[in-house]
């Protein structure tokens, strides 16, 4: 079990911090997307929350069915690391739903659903001598 570490957790729970989620499609092809509501329930789980995504929802789809994995890169300033991660769950339902759901209403979007990440690497890609180096 992969928990992040507290620096991580910290950083991806960051509004100010940039977000991206990478996902592979059926034939391979790498999909990358800016994710501004995201962030992690707990160390164990990071939520991203579903707005008008298309490709990267299909994709997403995919990877929970095949249990393969989808990357996320969280940067500000010179800190950022990527997290691999396994797709746990897709809600569109129950308490914490509900709880994003006027988070994101109350900017003017509407959440369609959450999706749940379980971390399962996570790696320093910060400009350091720890440049590439695997955290947890």
């Amino acid at each position: 079990m992969v928990k992040l570490p507290e620096g991580v957790f910290g950083l991806i729970n960051e509004q100010n911090a940039a977000k991206v989620l990478g996902t592979k499609s059926a034939k391979g092809d790498v999909h990358i997307i800016n994710v501004g509501g995201s962030g992690a329930l707990d160390p164990e789980t990071i939520f991203i929350g579903e707005i008008f995504m298309k490709v990267t929802g299909q994709n997403l789809h995919e990877a929970k069915k095949e249990g393969s994995k989808v990357s996320v890169l969280i940067t500000k300033g010179y800190e950022s690391y990527e997290i691999k991660a396994s797709v746990k769950d897709h809600v569109t339902s129950g308490p914490v739903f509900e709880k994003f759901k006027g988070v994101f209403a109350s900017k003017k979007f509407d959440l369609k659903g959450l999706w749940l990440l379980k971390p399962e690497e996570v790696w320093n890609q910060s400009p350091t001598f720890d440049a590439g180096k695997k955290m947890v």
